[in-house]
């Protein structure tokens, strides 16, 4: 891992981050320019709330783009135990090799960022010439390279070097012994969660749990309970992130009891549960993706199901036209918010894509021991990708339960004040767009690197270092 290009699938992310952010810096001032164009005045104030719309966004991608990066580069790294052995073998130490690795990480952000900037203010041009060609937009002139772009660029760069950071301390724990080890994957002490991890972890879920319980407490008085309550969010889910090998695995060994009657399928399932934490490194980007995704549907449920039985108690009967009018809002509102929040979830798809596509490329050894063992190319194939298959699902289940579950205390506490907005409203559309999406995804994650690791004839496979 001396290379950039060793670090390649974490230059797409930064670069998708950095596209996102400077189309929510660009956009603002776009949308200003345009009031103005008509004569409104008040196109400041707008600016403002869009611009700390704009950030809150851009913040959540890059907390989504940092856990990504670090999970990317800790599997690389766990894949690269070898050569790492062999460098402290011939007298390299931890501490060198994580600052190589570091530095290299504000090299993969430096390019991601610049990538993604010249990305993102290309899209913002082509959208406005054509918005401003059907007339949507008035005919003037618009900033398209505001100052405000190099921040974005910055912020992702910094977040890739933080990751870059926190990834590589798996540097410190390779000993020169490993390099005369025929072991190529990791044993499963050694990807099990330290104590530390598990203590920390434990105290930030419950931390976050009882700012949400405060949240809910204050609910019915105040919509100003919505602040404790999203900042107990954060953490809990932090911990869920720093704890991922307690979360995961359970669900893991639950999807994975589907279908074990099947010899494959048992062997897939036990396959995810034997490194927990090259499972948990493949599924956490996508659980926060569906969880962000989900958490917002069912807030904007609730706020729509709340909003409608006050029409239908203010107009009775003859509220019909007024209900649907509110419907048509929200079905707009839902699109923008799924298209913003949308694109964090493909920051993290391209994260689950990269992990389970090294991690095949990484067990080819372990391919070609099961080909001479007796099992064909095909069975091997439907073992990786029935095995990938189990940890989206798994994945997609969890994050469909966190996301029900903030999305219902943020809707209580933002609306609790107005009124009842009952229980969790979870949309079938988003759901099913979640199941599809993430199938789809585990299949293309591993259909590649599956051919290309079948190709190696079973005994060269064994001879890889």
């Amino acid at each position: 891992m001396n290379t950039v290009r060793d670090f390649s699938p974490t230059i797409l992310v930064a670069a998708l981050g950095t596209t996102f952010g400077s189309a929510l810096v660009i956009a603002p001032g776009i949308v200003t320019e345009a009031l103005g164009a008509v004569g409104l005045s008040d196109a400041a104030s707008v600016k403002s709330i869009l611009d700390v719309v704009g950030w809150l966004f851009l913040g959540i991608a890059l907390y989504v783009g940092a856990i990504v990066t670090a999970n990317t580069c800790a599997t690389l790294i766990a894949g690269q135990t070898r050569v790492i052995a062999l460098q402290r073998l011939v007298g390299a130490t931890g501490a060198t090799l994580r600052s190589r690795i570091t530095r290299a990480g504000l090299v993969v952000g430096l390019i991601g960022g610049l990538i993604g900037a010249v990305v993102g203010t290309g899209l913002s041009a082509l959208f406005v010439a054509v918005l401003r060609g059907n007339g949507f937009l008035p005919d003037t002139s618009y900033t398209l390279v505001p100052w405000q772009l190099v921040l974005p660029v910055v912020a992702v760069v910094l977040a890739t070097w933080g990751a870059f950071a926190v990834g590589s301390r798996r540097v410190l724990t390779v000993t020169p012994l490993q390099a005369l080890s025929s072991v190529v994957e990791p044993s499963h002490d050694d990807v099990k969660s330290g104590l530390a991890r598990k203590v920390w972890a434990i105290l930030l879920m419950a931390g976050g749990g009882a700012l949400m319980l405060l949240g809910l407490v204050l609910s019915a008085s105040t919509p100003m309970a919505v602040f404790p309550a999203a900042l107990g969010g954060f953490i809990s889910f932090a911990g869920v992130a720093v704890g991922a090998t307690l979360v995961m695995p359970p669900v893991l060994s639950l999807i994975g009891r589907i279908g074990a009657k099947d010899p494959v399928v048992l062997l897939a399932g036990r396959n995810a549960l034997r490194a927990p934490g090259r499972a948990s490194r493949a599924t956490i980007g996508l659980v926060i993706g569906v969880t962000l995704l989900v958490t917002f549907a069912v807030a904007l449920g609730m706020m729509q199901h709340l909003l409608e039985e006050q029409v239908r108690a203010q107009f009775g009967g003859g509220g019909k036209e007024q209900v649907q009018q509110l419907q048509d809002v929200f079905v707009q509102v839902n699109g923008v918010v799924s298209v913003i929040v949308g694109f964090s979830a493909v920051i993290a798809a391209v994260g689950v894509v990269n992990a389970l596509a090294l991690g095949v490329l990484q067990r080819r050894r372990e391919l070609g021991l099961l080909r001479v063992l007796g099992l064909t190319g095909a069975q091997v194939r439907r073992m990786i990708v029935t095995e990938a298959v189990q940890m989206v699902v798994a994945a997609v289940v969890t994050g469909l339960v966190l996301g029900t579950v903030y999305g219902w205390v943020g809707g209580q506490t933002l609306l609790g004040s107005l009124g009842s907005p009952g229980a969790p409203v979870l949309p079938p559309l988003t759901v099913g767009i979640v199941v599809v999406g993430a199938l789809v995804l585990a299949v293309a994650a591993t259909v590649a690197p599956v051919r290309r690791a079948m190709r190696v004839p079973p005994t060269e496979a064994l001879a890889v270092d």
